[in-house]
């Protein structure tokens, strides 16, 4: 378990951005110690994609339908490659 300071800190993300992230879905916490949420390690990687996928130019809502459930990732490999396959040189890579 890591509690949502170490997260933080392990992320850069800040504080509000994850409480965000979880008001929205895409993160949830599985407990407290104290007064802060504590989340899975697993988190960290649902935290990357969610990254990966706004680097990419996917909304938060588009990330979400994305982000593995029990294990099992519902990414949309075609919708991936029409939105690589639509970068220009000015886009970000």
């Amino acid at each position: 378990m890591i509690d949502i300071g170490d997260l933080s800190k392990r992320t850069g993300l800040a504080p509000s951005t994850l409480r965000y992230y979880e008001e929205r879905g895409l993160i949830s916490s599985v407990g407290r110690r104290g007064l802060r949420r504590t989340f899975e390690e697993s988190t960290l990687a649902k935290l990357t994609l969610i990254e990966l996928g706004g680097g990419a130019g996917f909304t938060l809502d588009q990330i979400s339908t994305m982000l593995p459930v029990a294990g099992m990732s519902r990414i949309d490999r075609e919708r991936l490659r029409t939105r690589g396959g639509n970068r220009t040189e000015d886009s970000p890579a």
